[in-house]
């Protein structure tokens, strides 16, 4: 019997505490691209095979697990893979993308993805792919801030537009 009990404690800990584990899974977390070129890995080591190169500074994903300086990640094309911890950024982004189907885009009365201020006053409708930094969220809004770039012939200067958007249109909230 006494046996038997030992035999269980060990199996316990053989299970839970297992030191050759491939990786520990952690609760999920959001983080982005830190560089315009990433490398994503089939594993957690420089040695496994790129699967592909990331050539966009900001695009959020998110963190599945980690082993030691790697994340197995998974980005908005679905595609997983493992990022080095050097490549990552905790700043918080999104990235605006219509998930509706054709059918409900006809049924819906709203045909553009638009930004909105606090009062659903239409600021500026913007394209699938643009990434903003995500400030918070609500029910159905979040507030999120985009970078507008100088253009010779419109603005004199960069801007930041601050404003609020669907969430069913942004992929990196939960």
């Amino acid at each position: 019997m006494k046996e038997f009990f030992f035999f269980l404690i060990f199996v316990f800990l053989i299970t839970n505490i297992n030191p050759i584990a491939y990786a520990s899974k952690n609760s999920t977390s959001w983080a982005s691209l830190k560089y315009n070129k990433t490398y994503l890995r089939t594993g957690p080591s420089k040695n496994n095979k790129v699967i592909w190169v990331y050539k966009r500074k900001g695009l959020p994903f998110k963190i599945l697990r980690q082993k030691d300086e790697w994340s197995e990640v998974l980005l908005p094309s679905s595609q997983k893979g493992w990022i080095n911890s050097s490549q990552i950024s905790k700043k918080r982004n999104v990235l605006i993308q219509n998930t509706k189907s054709s059918v409900e885009l006809a049924l819906s009365s709203q045909k553009e993805i638009i930004i909105t201020d606090k009062n659903l006053k239409t600021l500026a409708y913007v394209k699938e792919g643009v990434i903003a930094a995500l400030s918070s969220c609500m029910k159905e809004l979040c507030k999120i801030e985009l970078k507008v770039k100088k253009d010779k012939y419109f603005f004199k200067n960069s801007y930041k537009l601050t404003g609020y958007i669907r969430r069913d249109f942004l992929w990196g909230v939960d």
